[in-house]
């Protein structure tokens, strides 16, 4: 039997946080009185532009019988710089990257001051907060008498259809700050984008016939059962990402992973008081491959960057992800003409300063190292190089890519044409060397000084 909720309106948009707003999509002033009605409200739907199309299978070509669970202490925030450069190689950097790092506070470099480096620190916090209780949230239950029900209220775990549950989750997941949201169901192909260990803290995930996800101090242990991942995006700040290489960029970063972890959390409690699990990792990454996720979801299309670009804000999102026993129905891959515009493009390649991207014109199925799965035909990355420039810079990311791809700047480059180029670059390569020549703003570099005078929007959106 369906079971709608019975509480009250003032109760349940307390529970929401929605009390005296308008509708989360922030577009009128609709009021939600339950469960039914923000299913049913225009932010839960997935409307996607006409030029945007849903397809069965991603631009990208996959080969999953080449695909295995990746072994995460090979990526180089791991163990991977030091087995691709030695170890040796790798401790001498390390330590030039912290020389370099003070030379730039003690020397008030700009971009680089101790300002800079303060904000990414305060970026960071929230995310790492959370990061020893993830998987399974972090205990604590929101009381339901701060909604106004008792606490000991007996109830039904929520029933819906799958649709339906999806909807649900798009919108609550927009409510609290995902930019976008889809839904990819676990299979035998699609767990192999989960990690065998979690680079964090070195456990195995590993995949059980049980009905409750637990964790020991070996493995953390997800049902079979919670075979749905809910995948979302949260954007950077393109007004920080400009002054790439500065550390300034790296503070659009650090935000955006605590903002995902806010995310998580809202998520966690939401569906764990719907009686269903919620299980993350943190977003850091650590449990799998989020780009690959968030393309099988339709957030965006694998790119030259080997990261997943979204039609909407180029490179500058961050995709995170929360697994759920929660029945939702999956959202299709998309064609924007990404990836097909990054066969022509080359502009990240281009200006990448430690040659790490591919200048390719074809996508490979050749890996470059260890620290790359195999499966996909793409432009894979020299990910040593990329993370040798990092430590030369001070040990912080270099943003560079990012800043300059072209789809970052769809809003003021192309004369401010920008959605007749990208309804013209869904439907056609033939214009594509075109664009990319009109694309003459590099996109980096910006001074960091002056971006401390910006009377800045919030998040720097």
């Amino acid at each position: 039997m369906k079971y709608h909720t019975t509480w009250s309106k003032r109760s349940f948009m307390k529970t929401l946080g929605l009390e005296g707003n308008t509708d989360a999509g922030g577009s009128g002033s609709s009021q939600y009185r339950d469960l039914d009605e923000i299913k049913a409200s225009p932010v839960a739907e997935r409307k996607l532009p006409w030029w945007i199309k849903e397809v069965d299978k991603p631009t990208v070509e996959i080969d999953w019988s080449q695909m295995k669970r990746f072994d995460s202490s090979n990526i180089m925030f791991v163990n991977g710089f030091a087995q691709a450069v030695g170890p040796d190689n790798a401790m001498k950097l390390g330590g030039e990257a912290g020389e370099a790092a003070t030379k730039s506070i003690l020397e008030n470099e700009s971009g680089y001051t101790l300002r800079e480096k303060a904000l990414v620190a305060g970026g960071w916090l929230t995310s790492l907060l959370t990061m020893e209780h993830a998987f399974l949230g972090p205990g604590l239950k929101v009381p339901f008498s701060m909604a106004g029900i008792p606490d000991d209220l007996d109830y039904p775990r929520y029933e819906g259809t799958p649709e339906e549950n999806t909807r649900m989750v798009r919108a609550a997941a927009k409510l609290y700050g995902a930019d976008s949201v889809g839904v990819v169901e676990l299979d035998e192909n699609t767990r192999k984008l989960i990690y065998e260990f979690d680079g964090w803290d070195g456990r195995k995930w590993e995949f059980e016939d049980v009905d409750k996800a637990y964790e020991t101090d070996k493995k953390k242990v997800i049902p079979y059962k919670a075979k749905w991942m809910i995948v979302y995006t949260i954007r950077m700040s393109p007004l920080s990402l400009a002054t790439a290489p500065a550390a300034l960029a790296t503070a659009a970063s650090s935000l955006a992973y605590s903002e995902g972890t806010s995310v998580q959390l809202r998520l966690q409690q939401f569906i764990s008081r719907l009686g269903y699990q919620c299980l993350a990792d943190g977003n850091m990454g650590t449990s799998g491959n989020s780009p690959g996720f968030g393309v099988l979801a339709g957030l965006g299309e694998l790119s030259r960057l080997n990261r997943m670009i979204s039609p909407y804000w180029g490179p500058l999102v961050r995709v995170y992800k929360v697994i759920t026993d929660l029945p939702l129905a999956p959202t299709k891959p998309i064609d924007a003409g990404i990836f097909r515009f990054c066969r022509t493009c080359k502009k990240c390649a281009e200006v990448c300063p430690s040659n790490a991207l591919s200048m390719e014109t074809e996508p490979s199925w050749e890996i470059q190292g260890p620290w790359n799965n195999p499966g996909v035909k793409t432009y894979y990355e020299k990910a040593p190089n990329c993370f040798s420039h990092w430590l030369r810079i001070g040990g912080h990311d270099c943003g560079i890519c990012l800043a300059a791809c072209p789809f970052t700047k769809l809003d003021k480059s192309f004369i401010h044409i920008h959605n007749l180029v990208r309804q013209i670059l869904s439907a056609t390569s033939v214009f594509n060397g075109m664009f990319r020549k009109l694309d003459t703003d590099p996109g980096y570099g910006k001074d960091p000084e002056a971006w401390w005078e910006i009377d800045l929007p919030p998040y720097g959106l």
